[in-house]
């Protein structure tokens, strides 16, 4: 497909003193913001126009000093086209009587 949209999550390990470097990382980089963070860890998401801008992504995070491991959780790829459609609720057995 040549327009799509690739969504991925990243788990994030990484030393306590790191976490301003990963927030001006991520603020900086479009598409990207963390979701969820613990102690020593959080979950950045991505959405960019293929791989090669979640790979970038990735290669980012891992290059930011205090951080121990950046993985690959979640890869979806979809047609620009398709995340436009309209989605039509299932229809309820009950509403077909």
């Amino acid at each position: 497909m040549d327009d799509e949209i690739h969504i991925a999550s990243i788990i994030v390990r990484h030393r306590p003193d790191a976490v301003a470097s990963i927030d001006r990382l991520v603020a900086a980089m479009p598409g990207a913001e963390v979701a969820t963070r613990e102690a020593g860890r959080c979950i950045v998401l991505h959405e960019g126009e293929g791989t090669r801008d979640m790979l970038a992504c990735i290669e980012a995070i891992q290059a930011t000093r205090g951080v121990i491991s950046a993985s690959l959780v979640y890869h979806h790829a979809e047609a620009r086209a398709a995340l436009d459609d309209i989605l039509q609720p299932a229809a309820n057995e009950d509403d077909q009587r």
